[in-house]
């Protein structure tokens, strides 16, 4: 085992790497302090760890994707599912409650599809353009699903209803966890 000299002194027993958990840790990152094991100690000697992101070289790696890249990303995941999910809505036109609840699951997977694939934090403002953009793209899906079945008005107020139920079933997705969850998932990784 070796260890960078810049490398804090071994952890305590039963510490865990914070890249591999499987693992135990032989000393602390310099650079972010987090807990490594042997294998990232002798891979970043320079300093550094795979969280991080920085290796022998001492500089750091690009970070990653850019904001609009992101958006333009999930835009495009979401006007994908958007038009699958106006082909199957489109055989639940003026199905009881079936003509609610598809477009319903149109909007829920159009805004799975744009905040998977976008990849943004789930509060904020990136967070609001992903469920503004999904929103917009569930309702199209929905029009186009009126387009195809020709026996509903695209702007008739019979299909209003849907439009709410697409654009209910985005906001419900997309909701940011609460308060409360998110302080015992803080208490719960700082137990450990």
């Amino acid at each position: 085992m070796t260890s960078s000299a810049a490398s804090t002194p071994p952890a305590a027993d039963g510490t865990r790497c914070a890249v591999h958990p499987v693992r135990r840790a032989v000393d602390r990152c310099p650079v972010c302090n987090r807990p490594r094991c042997a294998a990232d100690a002798q891979e970043a000697t320079g300093g550094g760890c795979a969280v991080c992101q920085r290796r022998d070289t001492g500089t750091e790696q690009p970070s990653g994707v850019a904001l609009v890249e992101r958006y333009v990303r999930g835009a495009l995941a979401a006007y994908a599912v958007a038009l699958l999910g106006g082909v199957v809505a489109a055989q639940y036109v003026g199905a009881a409650v079936f003509a609610y609840l598809t477009p319903f699951v149109v909007g829920v997977l159009t805004a799975a599809a744009a905040q998977g694939v976008a990849g943004l934090p789930k509060t904020g403002s990136p967070a609001a353009l992903i469920r503004l953009l999904a929103g917009g793209y569930a309702v199209l899906g929905v029009a186009f699903g009126f387009v195809l079945e020709r026996s509903a008005e695209v702007l008739g107020a019979a299909s209003v209803p849907p439009y709410v139920a697409a654009v209910l079933g985005v906001v419900l997705w997309t909701l940011p966890p609460s308060s409360r969850r998110q302080k015992s998932d803080v208490k719960a990784w700082s137990a450990e």
